[in-house]
């Protein structure tokens, strides 16, 4: 029969049983399958009818087997059937018309059968299949939704960080931009993205105005983060101008592997414009501070000038032998009163020279002793004046510390001039010095007016002034404690106060590093640079080269009263001219002349054999280290700053350190 050959070809190719029966229910065929149904084969199905093999009653049979008859798709229904032995075997079938080609052959029923227990199985297995495919589904759209909020997390904090942002692709192209950074380059945020960056960020160098390669291709060529650039401009759309600074970095996987780039870049247009306030404001000071400089030196230059006849008329005045006790007495007065305001000067422009870092120290190993003496000479007058008690107990020579052995007098002659200022008539002033372990300890301790608790924090800044009263008994400008913490800093020493409060006196302690007892008094120089004695005093000549004729004539008159040779000349061309003739073994020349200043005058005589070999001293109120660097180009062998200090020049006309 044709319908039963082409259902079994057909039929034996599937997996799962399969029965060609006719509509009344005779089993026409059926496929190798069959047999895998317990007790069940094709061969003995073939003729029997399929209401004999069922469990269902026959009219069940036949009522299912017209409705499979009608339909053309496989309509569901359930059989038991009856194997060999008696063995049931329920089975879920599904069944439908099957016209053969042939017009002769009458239709039949197709029936594939699966057994109950392997349907549920599958429809088991189908409905595990379904859930896991819920629950990744269920877990994707949580991840999405994650990824949504994160995503808009991110965009929130991108908008509100205040720097422009930009992430790009690996090819350079804008996969993000925030407001900020539309509002920065002038480019609308849906038109920029997917665009090469270089299309909407313009970069050039604010000063040579050249393009500047873009953050974004450094990451992608480096890989690396590269950081802000100097002075770079952003051209926006419009082709206005903003300055920015930018970075970038390389966005990676997990696996390392570059992504793109982020790029954030913010308006520096503010902070640009205070760094150029904060320039001219740091230029206008470093002006006024140099015109300050200038102004001090001038000041302390037209002080000096009337200073220096002064004191030299005072020295005389000590030197004419009278009987009249007053004129020696006024010539005492004039030079503690000179030596005062010389210190004055000398406190003002060593603050400003400290303050600018100008002082330069010439340390060498020095009896500390004879330091402390220095100090006390120089004091000597200011305490005998005020009829102090001094007491001072001081070390022995073989203490040394390696110093400038003027600066350091300096400081103690400041502490000991400041304990005999605030220190009433007869008072008590105590100056002693010991060595502990490495260190010498220098006290100076008075029984003065004392240190309020508030004021001794503040006692060595700048201008400080416990006294502010109007009638400003005491004096001073509150520079010399100043000078004095900062000289024993540059000698790596410390200096600390100490006060029972006001009326309770007060105590200054210096502490300053000593130098081993190991041969150091072979280098020793004293404090006023003098090594060894002098030699014996003879006769010099001395050119005085001063426009003040004053000065001029008091330091002459000075210096003819220690048996020395004295010519004067008031100009420059005079200077050379006496020169000639005279040929001066010291020539002390004033630097402030007109026309032909000190300067061009000393080169002059250092190109004259006559005076090639005369000590040429600098005298003048100009006592920074430009003014003595400017003296030493000049040929000046020393220099000496108005008032001359009369000791250093007899030691220089007697022979001693830096005599002739």
């Amino acid at each position: 029969m044709d319908s039963e050959e082409e259902f079994t070809r057909f039929a034996n190719l599937l997996p799962e049983p399969m029965l060609l029966v006719t509509g009344d229910g005779a089993v026409l065929a059926g496929n190798r399958s069959v047999s895998t149904l317990p007790g069940l084969s094709a061969a003995e199905l073939i003729g029997q009818n399929l209401a004999a093999v069922a469990v269902e009653s026959s009219e069940a049979v036949r009522s299912l087997l017209r409705t499979w008859s009608r339909s053309n798709a496989l309509l569901p229904g359930s059989l038991t059937l009856i194997g060999r032995g008696d063995r049931k075997t329920p089975c879920r079938c599904e069944g439908a018309v099957f016209r053969p080609r042939s017009d002769r052959a009458p239709a039949v029923i197709v029936i594939r059968l699966l057994r109950k227990a392997a349907a549920v199985n599958r429809f088991v297995s189908l409905n595990q299949r379904i859930g896991e495919l819920t629950h990744e589904i269920s877990r994707r759209r949580r991840l999405e939704h994650a990824l949504d909020a994160q995503h808009e997390w991110l965009r929130v904090t991108l908008e509100s960080i205040g720097d422009a942002v930009i992430a790009a692709d690996r090819d350079g192209r804008v996969t993000f931009m925030n407001s900020i950074a539309a509002a920065l380059t002038g480019v609308e945020i849906e038109d920029a993205l997917g665009q090469p960056l270089g299309q909407i960020f313009h970069i050039i160098n604010e000063h040579s105005r050249i393009k500047v390669e873009d953050p974004v291709s450094k990451v992608l060529q480096r890989g690396v983060i590269v950081g802000l650039a100097n002075h770079t401009v952003l051209i926006r759309k419009d082709g206005t101008e903003v300055p920015i600074d930018d970075s970038a970095a390389p966005i990676r996987g997990e696996d390392g592997k570059m992504l793109g780039v982020v790029l954030v870049f913010h308006d520096v247009t503010d902070r640009r414009k205070l760094e150029r306030d904060l320039r001219e404001r740091t230029e206008k000071l470093a002006q006024a501070d140099r015109r300050k400089d200038d102004f001090l030196a001038m000041l302390a230059h037209e002080l000096r000038n009337p200073l220096a006849p002064l004191l030299s008329g005072s020295h005389v005045l000590r030197a004419i032998k009278s009987d009249d006790v007053r004129i020696r007495q006024i010539g005492d007065m004039m030079d503690r009163q000179i030596q005062h305001l010389s210190r004055l000067i000398d406190d003002l422009l060593d603050v400003s020279r400290i303050t600018r870092g100008k002082i330069e120290l010439k340390r060498v190993p020095v009896s500390l002793r004879s330091v402390l003496e220095r100090a006390v000479e120089m004091v000597h007058p200011r305490i005998a004046e005020r009829k102090h008690e001094l007491s001072a107990v001081l070390p022995s020579a073989s203490i040394f510390v390696n110093a400038d052995a003027t600066r350091l007098a300096q400081v103690f002659a400041n502490l000991l001039e400041n304990a005999a200022k605030f220190t009433e008539p007869g008072g008590q002033i105590a100056f002693r010095a010991e060595t502990r372990d490495e260190t010498a300890v220098v006290h100076v301790r008075d029984s003065g007016v004392g240190i309020g608790a508030l004021m001794l924090p503040k006692i060595f800044d700048l201008f400080a002034q416990a006294d502010k009263s109007l009638d400003r008994t005491q004096g001073g400008l509150g520079l010399g404690l100043t000078v004095v913490k900062s000289l024993v800093e540059m000698h790596h020493g410390t200096v600390e106060a100490h006060s029972g409060g006001v009326g309770q006196g007060s105590e200054f302690i210096v502490r300053l590093p000593t130098l081993p007892r190991n041969g150091a008094a072979e280098a020793l120089v004293d404090a006023n640079g003098v090594a060894g004695d002098a030699t014996a005093s003879i006769a010099r000549r001395v050119l005085i080269v001063d426009d003040n004729k004053d000065a001029a004539a008091a330091l002459a008159m000075l210096i003819r009263g220690w048996s020395h040779d004295v010519r004067v000349a008031h100009r420059g061309p005079e200077a050379l001219a006496a020169s000639e003739s005279f040929r001066p073994d010291l020539i002390l020349l004033d630097v402030g002349l007109p026309g032909m200043d000190g300067y061009e005058v000393a080169r002059r005589l250092r190109s004259r054999p006559e005076t090639a070999r005369a000590t040429l001293v600098a005298v003048t109120g100009y006592g920074r280290d430009e003014d003595r660097r400017r003296s030493r180009d000049a040929g000046f062998d020393e220099h000496l700053i108005k008032p001359v200090a009369f000791d250093v020049l007899k030691r220089m006309l007697d022979g001693g350190e830096g005599g002739i």
